[in-house]
């Protein structure tokens, strides 16, 4: 699904339906993809997030307590260059 898509725009409905159902199972192999991919060249503080990529934070950080999504897939958010923690994910929004 990620890999087709044009845009992260194009599958942002189902990809932060899956990162909002949580399921503690659901780490590396889906939500870290797509975090990198709604954040593929990166997290650039300059530029606003789109409401797609403020809906998936959102999703992460409701869900953190729950299911450790962030602190799950701190590689992930390094990557992207995004906070590591659920306080900084939520300062962004």
């Amino acid at each position: 699904m990620l890999a087709l898509a044009e845009t992260f725009e194009e599958v942002a409905p189902v990809a932060v339906a899956i990162v909002a159902a949580g399921g503690t199972s659901v780490t590396d192999h889906e939500r870290g993809p797509i975090l990198f991919r709604a954040f593929a060249g990166g997290y650039d503080p300059t530029h606003p997030l789109t409401p797609a990529q403020r809906d998936l934070l959102r999703a992460f950080v409701d869900n953190d307590e729950a299911t450790g999504g962030i602190a799950g897939n701190v590689l992930w958010f390094r990557a992207a260059g995004m906070p590591e923690n659920r306080e900084g994910i939520a300062a962004l929004l």
